[in-house]
Formats: C-alpha cells, sequence, structure tokens
C-alpha cells in the first residue's frame, strides 16, 4: 500500500516536471530557496503572493499551461491582496479608502495603465482570456460588506458575501482555463463559495471580534460571542460546527455536479484545489472528532494542514 501510493508521487512527479520549470527538490521540499538572480517582476511578486511553493494553488497549477498558470496566479494575488486590506488594517475608514484605490487601479489595469505589480501582472490576461470587470468589482464590493459586517444574520447573506470574494474569483480562473458549456461558471462559482466556506470554517476571525457563522444559526444553540472568542467546544458548538461541515461538503458535491463532463480536462485546475480543499475538511473534521473523544478541543485553534507530498499525490491522481 504505502509502495503504491510512493510510485504514484513519483509519477506524479515526473508527470507535473514536463510542465513546470521547478527543480525536482521543489515538488517535494517546496521550502527550498530559488536563488534569484534577476528584479522581482509582476509576475515574480504574484507567485510570492498567491502561490508560494508548497501552497495548495501552487499543486493545483502543476498541470496548467504556462500563460493561463501566470493568468490565475495573478488574478488570486488580486485577491489576496484585497483580502488583506480588510484582514490587516485596523482602521475601517482607511480600510474603505484603500478599497476604492484598488477599484480604481483595476480600471487603470484595463486601461493598460496599471500601477501596482498585481495588476501590472494581470493586464495581459483582461484581454486575453476576456476576463470581465465585473467579476474583480464584485471581489472588491465582497470584502467592503464583509468589513462593514461584525456578524452575518442568516446564512443567504453569508452566501453572498462568500459568492462575491471567491465564486467570483474562481468564475475567472474558469475562463482563464476555458469552457464549452456555460454551467461550468455555475460550477465555478459553487465551487468558490465552497471554498470560502471551508475557509472561514478553519480560520476563524475571532480577533476583530468577526463571527461569520450566521447569527441566527449560533442563537439557536445558544452560542455566546464569548464562546467562540474563548474556544469554549461545548456540545451546542460542536453542533453547529458538525452542520457546518455538513453543509460545506454538501456544497462540494453540488459544485461537482455542475461541472459539464466536456469540461472537466479543461477544469483540471480548479479540481485538484476542490480535491486539495475537501481533503483539508475532512482532516479537519477527523482531528474535531478525536480531540472530542479526549476531551481536549481547544486543539481545534491549531492550523490544519497537507503534506505536500500529499498535495503532489492529489494532484496527480485528480482527472
Amino acid at each position: 500500500m504505502v509502495f503504491t501510493w510512493m510510485i504514484a508521487c513519483f509519477a506524479a512527479y515526473n508527470n507535473a516536471a514536463i510542465h513546470s520549470p521547478l527543480s525536482a527538490a521543489h515538488y517535494f521540499f517546496p521550502s527550498s530557496p530559488t536563488p534569484r538572480q534577476r528584479p522581482m517582476t509582476p509576475d515574480d511578486y504574484c507567485q510570492e503572493k498567491a502561490a508560494p511553493s508548497g501552497s495548495s494553488l501552487y499543486y493545483s497549477l502543476l498541470y496548467q499551461a504556462s500563460e493561463q498558470r501566470r493568468a490565475i496566479i495573478a488574478v488570486h494575488a488580486f485577491g489576496r491582496e484585497v483580502g488583506a486590506v480588510v484582514d490587516d488594517c485596523r482602521d475601517d475608514d482607511i480600510a474603505l479608502q484603500t478599497l476604492q484605490w484598488w477599484r480604481t487601479e483595476i480600471t487603470r489595469a484595463y486601461a493598460g495603465n496599471a500601477t501596482h505589480p498585481v495588476c501590472q501582472a494581470l493586464q495581459p490576461a483582461l484581454a486575453a482570456f476576456e476576463l470581465p470587470q465585473m467579476q474583480f468589482l464584485h471581489i472588491i464590493e465582497g470584502h467592503e460588506r464583509d468589513l462593514r459586517q461584525a456578524a452575518y444574520t442568516s446564512f443567504a447573506e453569508l452566501e453572498i458575501y462568500c459568492q462575491h470574494v471567491a465564486g467570483a474569483l474562481q468564475q475567472l480562473t474558469a475562463k482563464i482555463c476555458g469552457f464549452q458549456q456555460p454551467e461550468t461558471l455555475n460550477y465555478a462559482r459553487k465551487l468558490g463559495t465552497a471554498i470560502q466556506f471551508s475557509h472561514l470554517l478553519r480560520n476563524r476571525d475571532t480577533r476583530r471580534g468577526k463571527i461569520y457563522p450566521p447569527r441566527d444559526e449560533v442563537s439557536q444553540q445558544a452560542i455566546s460571542q464569548k464562546d467562540f472568542i474563548q474556544a469554549r467546544y461545548g456540545d451546542n458548538m460542536q453542533s453547529l460546527l458538525a452542520a457546518h461541515i455538513a453543509r460545506i461538503d454538501d456544497y462540494f458535491g453540488q459544485a461537482l455536479n455542475l461541472l459539464p463532463v466536456q469540461d472537466r480536462a479543461a477544469q483540471r485546475h480548479s479540481l485538484i484545489l476542490c480535491a486539495i480543499h475537501r481533503a483539508l475538511l475532512k482532516k479537519w473534521q477527523q482531528k474535531r472528532q478525536k480531540r472530542r473523544r479526549k476531551n481536549n478541543l481547544h486543539a481545534l485553534n491549531e492550523q490544519i494542514s497537507l503534506s505536500p507530498l500529499h498535495k503532489l499525490w492529489i494532484a496527480w491522481r485528480t482527472r
């Protein structure tokens, strides 16, 4: 069993190496430094921002053509930069002004006058892949919505936020990868929403008083904001988490059911990303159950990750 798994991983490496310019060490030891012999380009900046060696995005792009890979990384870097405005800025007024700056910057990019490295990297892709400007504005709008709301009153509100910040992003990458059937865009939006749900579940942001589970569902379980901040994982919290895990997994399933067979090959990147996030969700759930049996639920605050070899294996086997 182990031997078969190792053979599969080496096969994955050999196949991926054909499609990627990185050295062999980076597939199995992604932290290995790559000496830089030239000044950082906009593409380099985006790579370090969104798809560093060892990241989920990095492995999901192993089989992608170079032009598409650069464009997808630039789109994700845009999402990272805009999201960082909300995550890192403690002054809401400054954050809102910065988000407005990004609106102006993406307009400049469509005019060919971008000033930020991310939008400079995006410029060639905007026309080459006919990327709609409205999708970038949706991403900004979603993060602006998140900045203005300390909590979401219902699941419908939370879903709109996730569709904006991640559904729109996945639709952009779907266009870059190419598709024949328009239903593929619905798949991409649903997948992005599921990925964002999963991210919020595994990375709860209580430092800023942000509670992402819908307020009505939290109230039904008689859970307080202090329970989240102090990581009190009682039976009610466990019921809430179990319901959210089931919902997220169902969203992943719904997304996959929306993808037409004709477009599976073109959308391999997103299928790999989906498989990696489902594996992360499964690992988080297994750890949650294990800690619950041992009555040691505070460990749930630990970050969950997959090894580079595991991600490489997922990338190879996903078709």
